[in-house]
Order: C-alpha cells, then structure tokens, then sequence
C-alpha cells in the first residue's frame, strides 16, 4: 500500500482514435513517426486555456520521469538542452552508460536493472510528487501489467494514423482493471485519467 505522503506512479501518453502513440517508421530524426507529431498539437499548435493549464499541472505533480531506451534514442536531439523535463529522468536500458546532467535540472540516469528499480530511484528523486512513466509503449505496458501504476492519463487525439506503434498492442488484459476517474475535452483533445485498480 503507498505511503500517504508519497506520490503516485502516473503514466502521460497521447494517442490516436485508432490507438497509436507514434505514426509508421519510427526512428532517429523522425521520433514521433510519419504524421505522430500532430499527436501533440493539442500541447502547441492548437491548445486552449485548459490544455496550457493541464500541462502546468502535469509538470508541478510531477518529481520525476522513468522512459524506454527507445524513446531516449529518438527524443534526445529533439529534446536539446535544456531538455522540456526540468526534473530528473530515469531511463531503463540494457545498455550501461554514466548519468548525463543536461541544463534546466534535467540528469538522464541509466538503469540497467529493469523497472522497479527504475521506479524506486524515480521515487526517491520525485519525494512527496508523482513519478510519471512517460513512454514509450513497452514501459508503460511492463509498469501497466506488473501492477505498479497508479494511473493512467491518456489524452485522446481526433486523427487516425494507420500504424505507427499501439499502446496496447499485445497486452494481456487479465488481472487489469481501470476505473475513470475524470475527463476534460478541448478541441485538440480528450484528457483522460483512470484509476489503476488495485
């Protein structure tokens, strides 16, 4: 059971009405793949008022981020530095490599233990405030099926993409359950939260 002064463990993830998180040919140089970016809009090119307010709060509930190799790879350039986090980042690899402190209060540490190892630094790191798992797909289906997350937040975009990478591809339903707890809808978005059930 969590400890009432410690945060939640939340995953953060845009998707598309048919289910994906990026678009077809994903890679370096074109990290959210072919059209993926206008999963994001809703943060930039078309948000309100509410979206603004929903990342401001997404940022200040949030101590510290856990992420895939994978989405370290692709989003690293585009990140630059200072990178968008302004917290400490988690990322769980197989690869052994040495912490890289960026500028604006940004470290990417390599965990090579698997994720709740991850999960026990990002804790550590974020104190009182929410550990986010903020991608990509296979990190937040591990923390999903192993029944470390608190909940889950999914803003659903009005696009279909026609591949890319699914959030839930593969995933053995049983033993989960999500209860919604709130939605707000925006022009570029529906903001999803569901509880995790535990």
């Amino acid at each position: 059971m969590r400890e009432e002064n410690v945060g939640k463990v939340v995953s953060e993830i845009s998707m598309s009405l048919d289910g994906f998180i990026t678009g077809p040919n994903v890679r370096v140089g074109n990290g959210m793949g072919d059209g993926g970016d206008r999963l994001h809009d809703w943060m930039f090119d078309k948000k309100t008022v509410t979206d603004v307010q929903i990342m401001e709060d997404i940022y200040s509930e949030t101590g510290a981020v856990v992420m895939g190799k994978g989405m370290f790879d692709v989003g690293f350039e585009p990140w630059g530095d200072p990178p968008p986090f302004k917290m400490p980042v988690f990322v769980v690899t197989h690869e052994e490599k040495e912490a890289l402190p960026m500028q604006g209060g940004t470290t990417y540490t390599f965990v090579t233990d698997g994720i709740e190892a991850a999960l026990e630094l990002g804790r550590a790191a974020a104190g009182e405030r929410n550990v986010g798992i903020w991608g990509g797909a296979d990190i937040i289906r591990q923390y999903l099926k192993a029944g470390l997350l608190d909940e889950m937040r999914l803003h659903l975009v009005p696009i279909f993409l026609g591949g890319g990478v699914r959030l839930f591809d593969g995933l053995d339903p049983a033993g989960i359950e999500l209860r919604k707890m709130s939605s707000i809808e925006t022009p570029g978005a529906t903001h999803f939260r569901f509880e995790v059930v535990k």
